[in-house]
């Protein structure tokens, strides 16, 4: 028999995934997601459009499937677990704001969106549009967390309180309603027996897998040091592992009857559980994989199937496109408005608006739907409907609503200990111009600080307080100097898990503690480890030292986070930098760059600046 099969319908659909990109960034003004130019090529080119691409090609829905079990995968990267570690008690704080963290915050805002979603699915139900009441809830639930993390990237605000309150609520309503669809689909196909729970054993195989991987990647060094000598071009061995791993659940998904959506989340959480700071290139490869070829497939494909006929054809279907566009708005909206419990109202619609968008899991979800014909076509294309509409309009009112911030006064850094060397650290930062806040145990440290020129205020550091909280939320970067090695890892785990700070150091006398340290994303010092390498430095590169030390000068040294759009993309030599100025490193994931004039700086690139203080502040000003 004849094989027909050909590759001119994937050169179709690639070409597009290659130009899509390209058109949007010409049009200016018009900043559209490029998943939504994806899908409209994909319908263009599909059988509501000119019929280039065939419904069901053998070859495109494979590579289509795995598109999807790629993206949920990646999706699972993205999660943040120490964000989880937010959660506080309720109650009011003494300004009578909710002390609710972002954990509860989610939960709350999830489970009154699932409440006003069901009371809508039972409308529809009753209406006809749909068979299952908890199908079409759980569809109107989703949310798009590949959506909010590069909105809230752009700003700026994704490491502030409210920016990880929005980060988990997204994180939960996208989990639980992957997790709600798997269990749903297992009853709807197997009944209510004891075979759902099967489920269970993702969880539980989850566990042992992220156990086993904690032991074998992280605490065997012999282990650590093959997977990094396989890293090279040919071998790509951490690649290989998490293709392996990914495959593995989805693999066990299907053999015990459940979604594969959730198993390729769930093995994404697990890497993104064990990955490193020196991971940081796998995880930028597996995006590259990932955005550069599969999941383009994936949504184009999503365009093609779209059955613009059975929308037009049926008079319930115009009426339904609507109705649900406005459900899926008022599902997030009125739940949204729990977050004025812990902030503004402009900041409560905001976060009405950024978990309005539906994407892949509302496309994966109705797409599931279709396929066991609890919906039908029309209102499987209505819901695309939804997704476009919601991910073209919602960002850029959330834009409007909430500013980028353009802070005048700098960011301050926390110093925790007002001891001897606490103080000494503070006046070297206070010297450099940088705003410093010391944190004191008592009035007599607080007068001593305040003594020298600087601001400080009495409060604990490693226990929720409500007067440091504040200044936490704001701090730019913290630093511990306690010498009870348990206090310390107190204040650190609440600055990077509760408040988010990005860059916090400690001082660590006990060498053998500096892993957990750096296991939860803190930079250690220890004086005995770090005294030979400053002296070596100071011997090998005098003048450099001197930079790095000397405040009576007007010479500094900054790291500076680029920020600003026109910026990305562009060559370091193009880049029209103030005056007396030089960037002498890039730090870019985990990986530390030594640039050249013609490297290209991309969006979250940390500069380090080496010149005059007034041109590195008109630079902070420049990219900011």
């Amino acid at each position: 028999m004849e094989d027909t099969r050909s590759f001119v319908p994937l050169l179709i659909v690639f070409s597009l995934a290659f130009a899509v990109p390209i058109v949007l960034s010409r049009i200016k003004g018009l900043r559209l997601p490029i998943v939504v130019g994806e899908l409209a090529a994909g319908i263009l080119v599909g059988r509501s459009g000119f019929g280039w691409v065939q419904h069901h090609d053998p070859v495109l829905d494979l590579l289509a499937e795995f598109g999807f079990v790629f993206l949920m995968f990646l999706s699972g990267m993205e999660i943040d677990f120490s964000s989880l570690g937010a959660a506080r008690a309720g109650g009011e704080d003494e300004k009578g704001k909710s002390k609710w963290g972002p954990l509860q915050l989610g939960i709350t805002s999830f489970i009154a969106t699932l409440v006003l979603s069901m009371g809508i699915g039972l409308w529809f139900v009753e209406q006809g549009f749909a068979e299952n009441a908890w199908m079409m809830a759980l569809i109107l639930s989703t949310t798009s967390l590949g959506v909010v993390v590069p909105v809230l990237k752009e700003k700026g605000i994704s490491g502030e309180s409210y920016g990880q309150s929005l980060l988990v609520a997204a994180l939960i309503a996208d989990f639980a309603t992957m997790f709600l669809i798997t269990v749903l689909v297992a009853v709807a196909s197997q009944g209510l027996t004891l075979d759902i729970l099967l489920v269970g054993v993702l969880f539980v195989v989850f566990f042992l897998m992220y156990r086993f991987g904690l032991f074998f990647f992280t605490r065997l060094a012999v282990v650590r040091r093959t997977m990094e000598e396989l890293s090279h071009a040919t071998a790509q061995i951490k690649v290989r592992a998490a293709f392996t791993l990914m495959l593995v659940f989805v693999a066990l998904s299907e053999s015990i009857g459940t979604e594969v959506i959730l198993g390729a989340f769930l093995a994404g959480a697990i890497i993104s559980l064990l990955k490193r700071a020196e991971d940081a290139d796998l995880e930028e490869q597996l995006n590259s994989i990932g955005f550069g070829f599969f999941i383009p497939i994936f949504f184009i494909m999503v365009g093609v199937d779209f059955n613009l006929a059975a929308l037009s054809d049926s008079p319930t279907a115009v009426v339904l496109a609507p109705l649900l566009i406005l459900a899926a708005f008022a599902v997030k909206f009125i739940p949204g408005l729990i977050f004025r419990t812990k902030f503004t109202w402009r900041q409560a619609l905001g976060a009405s608006v950024i978990l309005s968008p539906r994407l892949s899991l509302i496309i994966a979800a109705s797409a599931i739907g279709l396929r066991m014909g609890i919906i039908d076509e029309a209102v499987n294309a209505s819901i695309l409907i939804v997704a476009l509409v919601s991910v073209a309009t919602a960002p850029t009112i959330f834009n409007r609503l909430i500013p980028s911030r353009e802070r005048e006064e700098r960011r301050p850094i926390i110093v925790v200990g007002a001891g001897e060397l606490g103080i000494q650290v503070a006046e070297a930062i206070h010297r450099h111009k940088d705003k410093v806040l010391v944190v004191a145990k008592n009035e007599e440290q607080l007068k001593r600080v305040k003594a020298r020129g600087m601001e400080a205020i009495v409060a604990q550091a490693d226990i929720p307080d409500d007067h440091l909280s504040p200044h936490l939320e704001q701090a730019r970067s913290l630093v511990c100097v306690y010498s009870d090695v348990e206090r310390t890892y107190a204040v650190c785990q609440q600055a990077r898990q509760r408040f988010s700070i990005e860059h916090v150091v400690a001082r660590v006398d006990t060498p053998q503690d500096m892993e957990r340290f750096e296991e939860i994303g803190v930079a250690p010092m220890n004086a005995a480890m770090d005294q030979a390498a400053l002296i070596a430095m100071l011997a090998r590169n005098p003048s450099l030292y001197n930079i790095l030390t000397r405040t009576d000068d007007d010479k500094d040294v900054r790291e500076i986070t680029l920020r600003k759009r026109r910026h990305f993309g562009k060559r370091i030599r193009d880049l029209d930098l103030p005056g007396d100025l030089l960037i002498v490193a890039l730090k870019r994931g985990g990986e530390v760059l030594i640039p050249t004039g013609y490297t290209e700086v991309e969006r979250g690139d940390k500069l380090t600046l080496l010149g005059k203080m007034a041109c590195i502040e008109e630079a902070e000003k420049m990219f900011r």
